[in-house]
């Protein structure tokens, strides 16, 4: 069973550091990433190694001719990543792992399994910090130019399978700063977040890892998606060709160019009055993007009393299924760092304090909803 991203860092925080852990998956969906999440969750340096460019003596090292002449014992010089990772506690990645050199691949066996390499002059190996975890990725499938992983290595790892969901990058595009418009986009459009059925070989597709770089490359040149809202530049079609595809990349000009009818947290905390017949036009999807930004506004400062007033009306303007959708989402925004929890905290309290009376009223009107149909049903 596939796991998703939240899953896997709980999981892989979970295990004790003797225990590899090993992520298949697709390119491009972020398992760098999550290995990155976990040692900053757990306080390690993040140490990553490309198996696909390394050759034996990469991983075995090199002999030390220097203390051969010392001492008259063969030994070997290991290699940097190995001795970081003996000295202070890291997360010690094997990316690519299966696309290295079969020689590669049994030259790990001895740190994946026993956490060691070499030896001394007396013998003894040198060995991993006792805090350090060992992790490898892989890309699996026929779509591939990959080597099979001998099961008696596999057989040393903890395997999931790794596919994240939307809603996980849709998280982690916004811890990263990701352009809101490329949010709003793939929020409204999950299937141009990577194909869910095989393309043609050689057919340039989005993936995750494509949207972090396009959004970098439209603000190295210059292009801030929020503020050409209503236009498209020229060059924002060819940029984004290169990383998404054609398709992806025609759908996201279109939605840049209509993107000034959608509206932000500031405009219903705001300005409630100016925007609310703008609002109430908005489609489904777009209405839900909108209730998606102010919850996560409810975490990034206490509302004033006149926000909290325009964020009432605002839920009150809604349908009872999105009022439920809201109240859902903001208990939700109660995560992260002391601070923003303190916030969010804060403002569902005073939301609650308004929304009470008008709860119970939804939540009657849903199960008189419900009664009529099931009337309606037995007729």
């Amino acid at each position: 069973m596939p796991t998703d991203a939240k899953t896997l860092v709980a999981v892989a925080c979970a295990l004790p550091p003797c225990r590899a852990i090993l992520i298949r998956g697709d390119h491009g969906i972020g398992k760098s990433e999550i290995v990155r999440q976990v040692a900053e969750q757990l306080g390690l340096t993040f140490v990553d190694v490309r198996a696909s460019t390394m050759s034996e003596g990469d991983v075995v090292g090199f002999p030390d001719l220097e203390r051969v002449k010392e001492t008259g014992t063969a030994t070997f010089a290991l290699p940097s990543w190995f001795m970081r990772a003996c000295k202070e506690p890291c997360a010690l990645m094997f990316d690519e792992l299966n696309r290295g050199l079969p020689g590669v691949m049994n030259s790990l066996f001895q740190p994946i399994l026993d956490r060691e390499l070499g030896n001394g002059p007396d013998g003894i190996p040198v060995r991993l910090h006792p805090e350090t975890k060992v992790f490898a990725a892989v890309n699996v499938g026929s779509g591939y130019t990959v080597s099979e992983i001998d099961p008696a290595l596999l057989d040393r790892f903890w395997v999931t399978d790794f596919r994240p969901t939307v809603e996980d990058w849709l998280t982690w595009a916004k811890s990263k700063d990701v352009s809101p418009v490329i949010v709003d986009f793939i929020r409204g459009h999950p299937d141009h977040l990577r194909p869910l059925k095989e393309t043609e070989p050689g057919k340039r597709t989005p993936t995750q890892r494509a949207w972090a770089h396009l959004d970098a490359s439209l603000k190295y040149a210059g292009i801030d998606l929020e503020q050409i809202a209503g236009s498209a530049p020229d060059l924002l079609y060819p940029i984004s060709t290169g990383f998404v595809g054609d398709e992806a990349a025609i759908a996201l000009r279109e939605f840049v160019v209509s993107y000034e009818t959608i509206l932000k947290a500031d405009d219903v905390l705001d300005r409630w009055v100016e925007v609310k017949d703008k609002a109430g036009k908005l489609t489904a999807d777009k209405t839900l993007a909108l209730i998606e930004k102010v919850c996560a506004a409810s975490a990034q400062k206490r509302w004033t009393d006149n926000q909290v007033k325009n964020e009432f009306e605002f839920w009150m303007s809604l349908t009872g299924e999105l009022k439920m959708t809201m109240q859902t989402k903001m208990m939700s925004a109660i995560s992260g760092d002391p601070k923003s929890k303190e916030n969010a905290q804060a403002n569902l309290v005073r939301h609650q304090v308004k929304v009470q009376p008008h709860l119970a009223l939804v939540l009657k009107a849903a199960i008189e909803a419900e009664q009529k149909m099931s009337k309606a049903a037995k007729k």
